[in-house]
């Protein structure tokens, strides 16, 4: 079976999400969510944001429900990790991944920091699936319309 790897450190982001899983739809693959969480250095505070514990839930369940819908077999894995970067490439190469997806949007990493996008373009040990997404454009003018409801009043 082909295995394709999305690692995620923060930032839910429904379209990155859809695009992985029709990725994985088109090359016949299970879509394996790495939500890796940071451990921090520190012994003198907590090991674990509880933000990050409660995004990296909130990814695997939408993933999963997302997934469930579109009938796209995936598996969940949660990791606790000082060095994500390192553990997305032991991961990778322990499940025999057929590459790891990466999205940017704006110059800018999404599912994972910019800094880590960019050390796994660094290793060309491992297939990438490189995605830049279009960067979302408000529906309207926020300052226009603030203006015209500021003038009603």
């Amino acid at each position: 079976m082909l295995h394709l790897l999305l690692p995620f450190t923060h930032g839910i982001d429904g379209p990155a999400i859809t695009y992985a899983l029709a990725l994985a739809r088109r090359r016949g693959a299970t879509l394996i969510l790495l939500s890796l969480i940071h451990l921090r250095e520190r012994s003198d505070k907590q090991a674990v944001r509880w933000e990050d514990v409660q995004q990296s839930t909130d990814v695997l369940e939408f993933t999963q429900q997302k997934a469930a819908r579109m009938g796209i077999p995936i598996q969940r894995v949660e990791l606790y990790t000082r060095h994500p970067v390192h553990s997305i490439r032991a991961f990778a190469q322990e499940m025999e991944c057929a590459g790891i997806i990466l999205f940017v949007r704006g110059g800018a990493g999404v599912l994972l920091a910019t800094h880590e996008v960019k050390q796994l373009l660094e290793d060309r040990r491992y297939p990438l699936y490189v995605t830049n997404l279009p960067v979302s454009k408000p529906w309207f003018p926020l300052p226009r319309w603030c203006s015209g409801w500021l003038r009603e009043k």
